[in-house]
């Protein structure tokens, strides 16, 4: 269990795009589902990680991902402006701060594999958005093709790394480590003013690196 808990840490910390552009910015609370469809996780694992949600907020060049499951919660603030980013992750009453810079998110964005982008002409809407298709697979041609549906609706530079050269804001998209496929599915969209609080980083954390997470945090909580 702890091995699968430590990947979805790991997926939600893969980097976001940090670079900034001249435009309108979105500003408001996007909520996503999460599923594990064909993921390979037994039952039981699959009955504790039901009904789960991402809840995204956004204003102008800042980003926080909230993400709360059993026996932990995860939330990454991103400050594209200053290019730095902090996950908080509380995990069975431990407090970890997993806090990169720019050096690091560079280092990372370009660690990630190679995609291609297969844009097709299959639309569907979400959340009252109009979304296009788009096929994501890596360069090299292994692994798999992951399907992700973006709107041009939404203006933000607030999204992953991986999708930094779709055409658009994914409001439908997919995740895969270590075996374990996760499904972000957009649930609502509410364009509503997002308090500065909520991009405040609070005391009581242990700060550590992304690396240092791996290898002692998850051991302190019996990862191994």
């Amino acid at each position: 269990m702890f091995k699968i808990l430590s990947t979805i840490i790991i997926i939600i910390l893969f980097p976001f795009n940090n670079n900034v552009k001249a435009q309108a910015q979105f500003e408001g609370v996007i909520t996503y589902s999460i599923s594990f469809e064909d993921s390979g996780l037994p039952n039981e694992a699959l009955a504790i990680f039901k009904n789960l949600e991402a809840i995204t907020k956004i204003k102008s060049d800042k980003f926080r991902m909230e993400l709360m499951m059993p026996m932990q919660s995860t939330v990454t603030i991103v400050d594209n402006k200053s290019k730095n980013s902090v996950t908080l992750v509380n995990i069975m009453k431990k407090k970890f701060a997993i806090k990169m810079n720019e050096a690091d998110i560079i280092k990372d964005q370009a660690a990630y594999p190679k995609i291609v982008i297969k844009y097709t002409n299959e639309l569907k809407m979400l959340a009252g958005y109009n979304c296009k298709k788009a096929e994501i697979s890596l360069i090299s041609g292994k692994g798999k093709v992951m399907n992700v549906y973006y709107t041009e609706e939404i203006q933000t530079n607030n999204t992953k790394a991986a999708y930094i050269d779709l055409k658009g804001f994914p409001l439908e998209y997919s995740s895969y480590q270590d075996g374990i496929l996760m499904k972000f599915t957009v649930k609502s969209i509410s364009n509503t003013p997002v308090a500065d609080s909520n991009f405040e980083i609070p005391e009581g954390y242990i700060y550590t690196t992304m690396e240092q997470f791996q290898k002692e945090a998850m051991k302190q909580i019996g990862g191994q």
